[in-house]
């Protein structure tokens, strides 16, 4: 329990922290960085305003969502970790997941987009915590990770040439590495769980949003709500 709660209070503060990054990277193509109530408006990104949660002139939110959203997110995503009773280099390696993962579940839920900005350093880093946890010969396998990396690299690269997005192959790295440490078993358990939330998802998209069936989806957030379910039924 007390780590539970630990966990909860760290994801609060970790998803305050994240909310700016979300914020700046959740915009959608073609909308201007700064606010649009601002005239006249400021020439080009600054270091302010990636920083802040809004406008550097008005404050006004850029990201349509409440700001709690973040935090409550991270925390969630650090419950479920905390659940698993994970220790050692792996917990460190799901922790990090946990916190870039609900950065990328924010911004692709907004704006269809996962960018390389944070799949990158998800993939690099979850590579090298596994390599610290291979070192200290904590239980699993990192030649498996490696394997279902670069497994679920081309799978989604091949799916990327249909309707997904090579950012779907990029996270699917960094979560194929952090299930494949554990067993060939989680690696399938958090693929299948993806896929049936993305139908699930879909379809609810359809009957209450009256979505067309040529609109894109971002399947993001459900691998990494699989990736986290999985990881939450224990070490």
């Amino acid at each position: 329990m007390t780590n539970m709660l630990l966990a909860v209070v760290v994801g609060l503060t970790a998803g305050a922290a994240l909310r700016p990054a979300v914020v700046a990277l959740a915009i959608p193509a073609g909308r201007p960085a700064d606010c649009p109530a601002c005239s006249p408006r400021p020439a080009g990104p600054t270091v302010l305003r990636l920083l802040s949660s809004g406008c550097e002139n008005c404050r006004g939110q850029l990201l349509d969502a409440p700001w709690w959203l973040p935090p409550a997110a991270t925390a969630a995503a650090f419950a479920a970790v905390a659940a698993g009773d994970a220790t050692g280099w792996y917990a460190a390696a799901q922790y990090w997941i946990a916190f870039l993962g609900t950065a990328l579940l924010l911004v692709d839920s907004a704006v269809q987009r996962l960018p390389d900005a944070l799949t990158a350093p998800a993939a690099v880093g979850t590579l090298v915590l596994l390599a610290g946890a291979a070192a200290e010969g904590e239980p699993g396998s990192l030649p498996r990770a490696v394997a279902v990396a670069v497994a679920a690299g081309v799978l989604f690269t091949a799916f990327a040439l249909g309707s997904m997005g090579l950012g779907d192959a990029k996270l699917a790295v960094s979560l194929g590495a952090l299930l494949g440490w554990r067993s060939w078993q989680a690696a399938w358990a958090g693929l299948v769980l993806a896929f049936t939330l993305g139908a699930l998802f879909a379809v609810f998209l359809l009957l209450v949003q009256r979505r067309s069936r040529k609109s894109t989806l971002a399947l993001g957030p459900a691998l990494i709500i699989g990736t986290l379910a999985v990881l939450a039924t224990g070490p």
